[in-house]
């Protein structure tokens, strides 16, 4: 869907009385590659900690339905900057997509950025 305003887009939020809408968010992570990329990068830092947006976030980048899809790339940006705790307790899902053959699905294309998943 093409959105002119970000605040078109906001109408769509995501998140909604505590929920992720995995339809809303689809949107939202394909827009991050677009022409909101910085407002929804701020949107996204609120929920660096939250373990249900993280699952979803992988949930892209596992499901072959989005194989191809701005939102897989969204979601491996969204990921690359989530809290490090959240992410050591998702440590077999991250390591999963870190080893993607496809570059852009992994949240940290450099796996030499890993060091602090062992700390």
């Amino acid at each position: 869907m093409y959105y002119k305003t970000w605040e078109e887009l906001q109408k769509v939020c995501p998140i909604t009385n505590g929920t992720w809408d995995k339809e809303r968010l689809y949107e939202y992570l394909v827009q991050s590659c677009y022409q909101f990329s910085t407002q929804i990068e701020t949107f996204f830092m609120e929920y660096q900690n939250d373990e249900d947006l993280a699952d979803l976030l992988f949930s892209f980048l596992f499901d072959d339905n989005y194989d191809g899809s701005d939102s897989q790339m969204g979601a491996a940006r969204v990921l690359q900057k989530m809290d490090r705790q959240l992410l050591r307790k998702k440590k077999d899902l991250l390591l999963k997509a870190q080893a993607n053959e496809v570059f852009w699905k992994r949240p940290f294309p450099h796996d030499a950025h890993l060091e602090w998943l062992e700390e």
